[in-house]
């Protein structure tokens, strides 16, 4: 691809239609620092469907409660304000691609992908001790929404890397690199930009590949990045024939030596160990988690449950 032709595909990702939020009254009020939650709860409330789902994830595992959470006040004094608004903003970005399905990219295969991925980034988060994080809930989330973006307004050339990496065995990193010259990571972080999302959220997604080279906000992104690489091993992956690294070749790669030389105490025994307790963890909470966006659950691909 000649510098011309990125210069014409950034233009193009430029013109994307502003993302369509969920309720700009709520975002508004979460902006104020003194906002009063029955004020947001009562908005909630207006849309039905939204009230579900936030009562959903405030009866998750993750946050204990000893009893079912059944209001949204309990809800969003369980959760918090930046916990809120990053369910809202998640919200607006999958009803945004969901809206368009001419496409041939397993949409559901993507959600479920991005739910779990989600999960496991605040399961490590927690295994790692790691302040609680707000952004990390939706950086998990988001962090392959590029790819969506190129199928469905790049669509011929989301063909072109999809036949790339089946025919060479290789990355969808590496096959777009090839037929794009730019990654998914890369142009989402120029939408996420473009849409005024948080700065924390926009970088941990565009380094969940690179995580290294974030000089800001390097634990988060470590952990969107091992949340990934565990997302593909308990079987969930975007792709159906995607490259899958083993736990032995990540133990050994340089990205490995640099986290743990960043704080990171993992080993390949260590690894399996964790990819055990993240499968029986995923067992427990599968269903609640893939209803929270109305994806259909299921188990993992059969192509890689050999890496359970």
């Amino acid at each position: 691809m000649t510098m011309a032709d990125l210069e014409k595909l950034i233009q193009r990702i430029e013109q994307i239609p502003t993302l369509p939020i969920v309720s700009q009254k709520i975002l508004l009020l979460l902006s104020d620092e003194n906002v009063s939650l029955p004020k947001v709860a009562s908005l909630i409330e207006r849309d039905q469907a939204l009230a579900v789902k936030i009562l959903k994830v405030a009866n998750s595992a993750f946050y204990g409660t000893l009893s079912k959470v059944s209001t949204i006040d309990h809800a969003l004094v369980i959760l918090g304000i930046e916990e809120v608004r990053s369910i809202l903003l998640a919200f607006s970005i999958h009803n945004f691609f969901s809206q368009h399905k001419d496409g041939h990219f397993d949409r559901t295969r993507f959600w479920k992908h991005s739910v779990v991925c989600s999960q496991i980034a605040k399961y490590l988060a927690r295994y790692f001790n790691v302040v609680r994080d707000d952004t990390i809930f939706l950086a998990g989330l988001i962090h392959d929404m590029g790819k969506v973006v190129f199928d469905q307004y790049f669509h011929e050339d989301f063909l072109k890397i999809i036949d790339y990496i089946s025919t060479n065995n290789e990355s969808f990193s590496r096959g777009e690199k090839q037929v794009l010259g730019i990654t998914h990571y890369q142009v989402a972080a120029k939408l996420l930009q473009q849409w005024k999302f948080p700065e924390k959220v926009t970088m941990q997604v565009f380094y969940h590949h690179a995580p290294w080279h974030d000089k800001n906000y390097l634990t988060s992104s470590i952990i969107i990045y091992l949340a990934n690489i565990f997302t593909k091993l308990a079987g969930y992956t975007c792709l159906e024939d995607e490259k899958i690294v083993t736990i032995d070749d990540l133990a050994q790669s340089k990205a490995m030596k640099f986290i743990v030389e960043s704080g990171f105490d993992l080993d390949a025994p260590t690894m399996e160990k964790l990819l055990q307790q993240i499968q029986e963890f995923l067992a427990e909470e599968r269903d609640n988690m893939l209803r929270f966006f109305d994806t259909e659950t299921g188990q993992p691909s059969q192509n890689t449950q050999m890496a359970n």
